[in-house]
């Protein structure tokens, strides 16, 4: 190709020499693709061994893209088709699980420093579950915070909570969610919560999260006076996750309840760090608030755990 190149541009102008060098340079261009050479097997081995992990397996293909630019394009082929057959694995195994199968998470225990109606140290034991099909994700939580002096209870919290999205978009769902919370110490024996309404994620990125719902609850609360109270109330709820380092992560929940009578705000932020294997160490800090709290109780209550967190 380059001799024919050489005996017609010998019979043209300079003009039509440089036009015609110019097309035939593009033309090269245009079949580079074509010619890409392809991964070394020890590259493409690499590739597949990596691919069960998602963030592996972009650092792997990252790296080989660098050492071997000329096996870019069969690089990003093969990393599109494993992520594809990944995708498909996946929806596959959602599709057969039964009701108690593919539910992960994680149990913590540690201690915990509370201000506000109460201002002791004490013990904290909590446990989280989820699940996710095709259409729900499912979420339990529990958190118990105790402490006992001289055999007189000083501090004692109990808080079981159970959260149902039903994914109707790829970023809008329904909630269905349920609570059962006990807590002497800032007025109330016992309130069961159960709501429903829409959420909305607002933020969808690899390493950062936020979705927000809202809706109609009904609250039943007997105080510790004796008196019970049943209302229609006002719910609102924002759910974040910020993954700092495939490491270090930092999530915050907030639910706000609203009502003719009372108001009350829960907020959870917690700080996760991976020490090894299912190992992590976690830092948080709760604020429970009460619009309009039994009399002699204060408004605010916060507690702050630290807890070592085992995944399974």
């Amino acid at each position: 190709m380059n001799t024919d190149v050489g005996r017609l541009t010998a019979r043209t102008g300079p003009g039509q020499k440089a036009a015609m060098r110019a097309a035939y340079c593009s033309l090269l261009l245009l079949a580079g693709p074509a010619l890409a050479e392809p991964i070394p097997p020890p590259v493409a081995a690499m590739i597949d061994a990596a691919a069960a992990n998602p963030d592996q397996l972009k650092i792997v293909a990252d790296i080989a893209r660098k050492t071997n630019p000329a096996s870019a394009a069969e690089i990003d082929a093969r990393v599109a088709l494993l992520r594809a057959e990944a995708a498909r694995a996946r929806e596959e195994k959602l599709a057969a699980q039964g009701m108690l199968e593919g539910w992960t998470g994680n149990g913590e225990v540690g201690g915990f420093i509370s201000s506000g109606n109460t201002e002791n140290r004490g013990l904290a034991i909590g446990i989280n579950l989820t699940k996710e099909t095709r259409r729900w994700k499912h979420a339990v939580r529990g958190q118990v915070d105790y402490q006992e002096d001289q055999g007189v209870t000083s501090r004692e919290r109990y808080f079981a909570g159970y959260e149902g999205n039903w994914k109707f978009s790829p970023r809008g769902f329904a909630v269905l969610a349920l609570s059962y919370e006990r807590d002497r110490f800032t007025g109330f024996s016992g309130r069961f919560t159960q709501a429903l309404g829409l959420g909305y994620r607002i933020i969808d990125g690899k390493r950062v999260t936020v979705s927000a719902d809202g809706g109609p609850a009904l609250r039943q609360t007997r105080f510790t006076t004796g008196v019970s109270e049943n209302v229609l109330a006002a719910r609102a709820a924002l759910n974040g996750k910020w993954q700092i380092t495939p490491g270090i992560s930092l999530t915050e929940t907030a639910t706000y309840y609203a009502d003719n009578v009372n108001s009350s705000l829960l907020s959870l932020t917690q700080l996760t760090a991976k020490l090894n294997g299912r190992l992590s160490a976690r830092m948080s800090v709760q604020i429970n608030n009460e619009g309009n709290p039994p009399p002699g109780r204060e408004n605010t209550d916060s507690v702050t755990r630290a807890t070592l967190v085992y995944s399974f």
